[in-house]
């Protein structure tokens, strides 16, 4: 028997409140990531693991040996060829000549006796590198030592002078001379003494800094090399306080070092370091300090470019694996903020130019996102469902 429409099956399709297609909604939503403003501390692992950079948790020995950061270096300028300073005669300096003959009646002979012997003042080396003595005649004296101008003179004067022997010192130099530019309170030329001007002497003379000690960069050209530290690091490090040279143009520029401070801190930006020595701890706080309903304490990390040489000294050995360059190794030191002890590390860890903090989120931080993101569905489909009936 033919079935009817009256007769036939029907299939009966059961109603789905729409709070619950919401809430599917929301699940298949919160099955893909939830939006953050940086990583969590186990993306931080993750990347480390995947050897995009180094991960080292600061203790005590991590603090010790890198809590310092690296320092600029203005030692490779000064060889040891130029380490003391140049007395060599240039066009324009003016020389101090003394003549002087062992007998009586020579033709430098004046004085008791008819002994004794001749001054020659204010002796100008001319544009041809020349002077120009009675005598003597004219002699090349450019790029000539006191000592060996001497030399020159005695042995011009041989068969003329009896027993000659020559003085000469320069009493003023246009040659031996650089120049300081740039922040400085009285820039210009700055002549050089023999006896070995550092490079603070220079500055100083030069008026000063116009800015704060570890906002001032000082850049010295040589020759063809440059090299380049702040003044604090040439005040506070001998080894940088080098000589000046003859020619060497030192040019001081205010560059305030910076570093950023992002994640979960109350105010997160790009800061001044405030002084030369400045902590992990005092940037921190600087922001306001951890916000206590959203940081994770164990992840403050600190972004930096680290040399293989003081990684080595901490006993990282297993460098080869990680990216190598121009700047370092990149490396994340982690401080775990929730143990007393690391208080003290972060007070002793100091900032350096270009450091970039970061705190993260607690991961109770993106459960209370989907638990919102559910209260919310929960909330609309309510309304919804209210709206049908």
């Amino acid at each position: 028997m033919p079935l009817t429409n009256e007769s036939r099956p029907r299939t009966v399709v059961p109603v789905v409140p729409r709070r619950f297609v919401l809430l599917g909604g929301v699940a298949a939503a919160a099955a893909c990531a939830l939006p953050q403003q940086g990583p969590d501390s186990a993306a931080v692992e993750a990347g480390a693991e995947a050897l995009d950079f180094l991960l080292v948790n600061v203790d005590v020995k991590v603090a010790r040996s890198l809590g310092l950061p690296r320092r600029n270096a203005l030692t490779a300028l000064q060889s040891a060829a130029a380490a003391e300073p140049s007395n060599a005669v240039g066009h324009g300096d003016v020389l101090h000549v003394r003549v002087l003959e062992a007998g009586a009646g020579g033709l430098f002979a004046i004085g008791q006796g008819g002994a004794g012997g001749t001054d020659f003042p204010g002796v100008v080396v001319d544009r041809a590198g020349r002077i120009s003595l009675p005598y003597v005649g004219e002699i090349e004296v450019f790029g000539d030592t006191p000592n060996e101008i001497q030399r020159k003179i005695v042995e011009r004067l041989a068969g003329k002078a009896i027993e000659p022997q020559a003085l000469v010192s320069i009493t003023q130099s246009e040659n031996n001379r650089a120049t300081v530019a740039g922040d400085v309170g009285a820039p210009g030329v700055y002549r050089l003494s023999l006896r070995g001007d550092r490079l603070s002497q220079a500055i100083a003379a030069s008026g000063g800094s116009r800015f704060p000690a570890h906002e001032t960069r000082v850049s010295v050209v040589r020759g063809g090399r440059s090299g380049s530290a702040f003044l604090s690091e040439i005040l506070l490090k001998p080894a940088n306080d080098i000589r000046v040279q003859r020619d060497d143009l030192i040019v001081l520029t205010h560059e305030p070092p910076r570093y950023t401070l992002t994640g979960s801190v109350s105010r997160p930006g790009t800061y001044a370091l405030a002084t030369a020595d400045y902590s992990v701890l005092e940037a921190v706080s600087a922001a306001g300090g951890l916000l206590d309903a959203r940081a994770d304490a164990t992840g403050v990390f600190l972004f930096r470019y680290e040399s293989a040489e003081r990684l080595r000294a901490i006993g990282r050995a297993d460098l080869a694996p990680y990216p190598q360059t121009a700047r370092g190794i990149p490396t994340v030191f982690r401080f775990d903020m929730r143990d007393p002890a690391t208080q003290f590390l972060a007070q002793s860890f100091l900032l350096a130019d270009k450091d970039a903090l970061y705190v993260a989120n607690a991961e109770s931080v993106q459960l209370g996102k989907l638990i919102g993101l559910f209260n919310l569905g929960l909330t609309l489909g309510e309304r919804l469902d209210g709206l049908a009936n």
